[in-house]
């Protein structure tokens, strides 16, 4: 049976980099909750930090041990929000079909290649032939393909 640590670090790039911001943040509410509780002396109004530090723990601690997809597509068009024009959500072209998923304030150009990683319990939707995902672990941009350089190249 593999250690949590070995399992940490067998995931790809973009969950590490998910568990790794829950886990620091975590840790500072845990902090926030030891230094509110020192200087106000009153355990009452650390609480709130507690709860928060250790929802967050846990949850990167299970977040380790989940089951995961992984889903490259091409982003097919980013649909902005009307007044600030911000995006709003992505339209994501796979195999599996075109697939609708929040943007979250992240630019991915259209046309660019993504990869996807979703819990295997996340549920999907079905509207019109479009796939909808309403949360997902990480998006990332896909790495582009290596070009091999010819060293017999004209100057």
């Amino acid at each position: 049976m593999k250690s949590a640590w070995a399992k940490f670090k067998n995931l790809p790039e973009p969950l590490r980099r998910v568990i790794g911001l829950r886990m620091m943040v975590g840790g500072a509410a845990l902090v926030l909750f030891i230094i509110i509780w020192i200087l106000m002396g009153d355990i009452t109004l650390a609480i709130p930090c507690a709860t928060l530090g250790a929802y967050l723990l846990v949850s990167s601690c299970m977040l380790v041990h989940r089951n995961f997809l992984c889903i490259t597509g091409t982003v097919k068009e980013v649909v902005m929000t009307g007044i600030r024009k911000l995006p709003k959500y992505l339209l994501l072209e796979t195999e599996e079909g075109i697939i609708r998923l929040p943007a979250n304030r992240k630019p991915f150009p259209a046309g660019s290649s993504v990869t996807l990683y979703l819990a295997t319990n996340t549920p999907v939707y079905e509207q019109d032939g479009i796939l909808k995902i309403f949360s997902y672990l990480a998006l990332e941009l896909a790495a582009p393909s290596k070009k091999k350089i010819d060293e017999r190249g004209k100057l």
